[in-house]
């Protein structure tokens, strides 16, 4: 560390030099050592000796790809407040305080993101911490009254979620310090954050960067976002021969949770439409022991999605077949089973249930679509679930 500086700042760093060994967290930039030298021109100079990271920072790292897709953004910002959390939860809680794209390290060949340069973070004694230092586009507007806490952090990381979600750097339109201090102290936000294009994205990053840090959201509840979820839990679903019944298949990827099944094993399980709700089915395995309760909503999700997309895709065929059929037939053909009013009777008498009343339409739907054959008509009953 090749700069001057005053004796009391280099006794501060001897003091934190023993806290940053302390900080071993698979998100954070390990430090290992350090220790003054003098140069032979009779310079002191600090040595420090830390982990390397093999793709640089990941403000470099951006520059080179420019478009990030939501899925690897997601992961980088899931280790960044893993990184975070670590950090927040140590007793006293440690303050980052120049959290920036600059700061945080990538290994591009397993993308693993670690929070570095922690030459400013600070403890956070007493009440509140104490001194302006950072980077002006990535501070909070608190820490130029000197009195502040940890979600100085959250809002830098909101900053750094958005120079990943753009390729730009926050408040690029200022063109000095002066201007962006008299922004962020009134509330105006960077131009940039018109330019995210996703919804859940921007969200997540004005949640990050509100003026008063009550309204922040902390790294906690941050990491349960929807957003954040680490999909370990694998999902697989197939049609069977009843139209109303699908075959789920789980199983949880090996590589992210070893603490659950082994390699070859799944949970396979039948789901009534008309019967069963997602939540309650995972309910039902969390209680015997198949899920663990962390999965409880990846899982839920992930079950009426598929719900959901096979429902989509039996109504596109449907209605591409009714299409193609009444090319080829006149309409009166197929509804010769069916008077109107026992149609609406029928569809009167379903159940509340949307699904359920797609797959009943459905059904329906298919009986009318299918040709009177000579020997008879089709009947209603060939329509009962």
């Amino acid at each position: 560390m090749d700069r001057k500086w005053s004796k009391s700042e280099r006794l501060r760093f001897k003091e934190e030099a023993g806290m940053l060994k302390g900080l071993q967290h698979v998100n954070i930039v390990r430090f290992y050592d350090s220790w003054e030298f003098v140069s032979p021109k009779g310079r002191k100079l600090i040595v420090l000796v830390t982990e390397f990271m093999t793709s640089g920072t990941l403000k470099g790292y951006i520059r080179r790809f420019r478009k990030v897709s939501p899925k690897v953004l997601a992961n980088w910002c899931r280790q960044i407040l893993k990184g975070l959390h670590f950090l927040h939860t140590r007793s006293p809680p440690v303050i980052h305080r120049d959290l920036k794209c600059d700061n945080i390290f990538i290994t591009g060949t397993t993308g693993t993101v670690k929070i570095g340069d922690l030459g400013l973070a600070t403890l956070k004694n007493k009440s509140f911490a104490k001194s302006v230092i950072g980077t002006p586009e990535f501070m909070a507007p608190e820490m130029y009254e000197e009195h502040y806490d940890e979600s100085v952090d959250v809002y830098a990381f909101g900053m750094c979620m958005l120079e990943m979600a753009t390729s730009e750097y926050p408040y690029k339109e200022c063109t000095n310090a002066a201007q962006i201090y008299k922004k962020v102290t009134s509330g105006v936000k960077p131009e940039s954050l018109d330019k995210v294009e996703d919804v859940a994205i921007k969200d997540i990053i004005e949640q990050c960067i509100q003026l008063n840090p009550a309204d922040r959201k902390p790294v906690k509840e941050l990491l349960d976002l929807e957003f954040f979820a680490e999909w370990g839990v694998l999902v697989d679903a197939k049609l069977t021969d009843d139209p109303k019944v699908i075959q789920f298949t789980i199983k949880y990827d090996a590589k992210k949770r070893k603490d659950m099944h082994k390699k070859d094993e799944a949970i396979q399980f039948d789901f009534n439409i008309a019967k069963d709700a997602p939540d309650v089915v995972v309910k039902e395995m969390i209680d015997g022991g198949y899920l663990h309760e962390l999965d409880v909503r990846v899982a839920t999700k992930l079950i009426q999605d598929k719900v959901h997309q096979i429902v989509k895709n039996i109504r596109k065929m449907l209605r591409q077949r009714q299409r193609h059929h009444s090319s080829l037939h006149p309409p009166r053909c197929y509804l010769r089973c069916l008077r109107l009013t026992e149609l609406q009777v029928r569809l009167s008498r379903l159940p509340p249930s949307p699904l359920c009343r797609q797959l009943l339409w459905l059904k329906v739907s298919n009986c009318l679509l299918t040709p009177s054959q000579p020997q008879g008509q089709p009947t209603l009953q060939s329509c009962r679930t």
